[in-house]
């Protein structure tokens, strides 16, 4: 866990209250246990685990390569184990406050998930994509210029709520995928 990763747990935990932190911890956790198992069942395996303030990042021991296909299955695995608890959330929940948190968090955290936006897991599947049909440096553009481009849209629309007397949490959410484009970080292989 890295000091940012224990700084963002205390801030929910601040701004939110306590009961809202173990319900986003499990959905985060079913969501990347998504990613492992997708990543194990396809005989590759996962050198480290790092909690950090842009999420979990999981670093792959290439001794055990994934094709492409097997990758893009290992990325969307995270917000699909998010969709899956979602449900099963609602179902086991029925009507019960804790399993509508349970539910809104890890669709929110799914469907956040899916924003083509490096780091996201709908940015690194863009970048597969893209590398299947483009040299990697001009896919790795592509998928930068449209982090951009949506990190700014976010933070553009935040700010207009703000003005408006809405909450803080889309203007955050903008800021923090642009300062993710500026971190230090390869994209791809």
């Amino acid at each position: 866990m890295s000091p940012g990763f224990l700084l963002l747990a205390a801030a929910l935990a601040f701004l939110d209250g306590e009961s809202v932190l173990p319900w986003a911890a499990l959905a985060a956790a079913v969501h990347e246990l998504g990613h492992y198992t997708a990543v194990r069942l396809q005989g590759g395996a996962v050198k480290e685990l790092r909690l950090t303030i842009s999420g979990g990042e999981m670093d792959l021991d290439r001794r055990y390569p994934l094709t492409y296909s097997g990758e893009l299955l290992s990325i969307l695995a995270g917000p699909g184990a998010s969709l899956l608890l979602a449900l099963a959330a609602l179902q086991l929940g029925e009507g019960r406050e804790e399993g509508w948190l349970l539910a809104g968090l890890s669709l929110c955290l799914g469907w956040f998930n899916l924003l083509p936006v490096w780091p996201l897991d709908g940015g690194r599947a863009l970048l597969l994509i893209l590398a299947g049909f483009l040299p990697h440096d001009t896919a790795a553009a592509g998928v930068r210029a449209c982090s951009l481009a949506l990190g700014a849209g976010l933070l553009a629309g935040g700010i207009s709520l703000l003005t408006q007397g809405g909450g803080a949490t889309l203007a955050i959410m903008g800021c923090w995928l642009l300062l993710c484009q500026f971190r230090e970080r390869k994209m791809g292989k």
